[in-house]
């Protein structure tokens, strides 16, 4: 029996052809399927490599509360009585101060120049109790000159006048 039949098509006449068609498929999908593994390799390793360093950021708001005055204020004056030398008073606040300032001045509002750092003049904060805090500030102010007792205080880094 022959494998051609008459009048009809031989069926094994392109079965290499077919294999060879197959393979080049194959071969093609292969190829695509390499390429895109490539190239998913290519955009991780670009994306892997755009890191961005931890940062934080954000806002709020914080109750400032200052501090008051509880007691009387005294100062010290020279021997001749003309010249006042030191201020005592009593601050009552949340937190002991951190740097305090003061100004005696003829004018309601001291200028920049007037103002003197307790802690620089050798004066100190001492801690009464949790919310009362004594501050001494040394200085030497003519007694015409100190009409008006300015007090600037500040619970963390230190106090600024411009």
């Amino acid at each position: 029996m022959s494998a051609i039949k008459e009048g009809g098509n031989d069926v094994f006449k392109n079965i290499g052809r077919r294999r060879f068609a197959s393979r080049k498929r194959k071969a093609a999908a292969l190829l695509a399927f390499v390429l895109a593994g490539v190239i998913a390799a290519g955009a991780y390793a670009f994306t892997a490599s755009n890191e961005i360093k931890e940062q934080a950021a954000g806002a709020g708001t914080v109750e400032v509360t200052g501090y008051k005055n509880t007691k009387d204020v005294s100062y010290t004056w020279n021997g001749a009585g003309t010249e006042m030398e030191a201020v005592n008073f009593v601050l009552e606040g949340k937190e002991k101060p951190s740097d305090v300032k003061v100004a005696l001045s003829e004018a309601a509002e001291p200028v920049a120049g007037e103002w003197v750092d307790c802690a620089e003049s050798g004066g100190k904060i001492t801690e009464l109790t949790a919310t009362t805090f004594e501050v001494s500030c040394d200085f030497k102010v003519p007694n015409a000159e100190g009409d008006h007792l300015s007090v600037a205080a500040v619970s963390e880094g230190e106090v600024i006048i411009q």
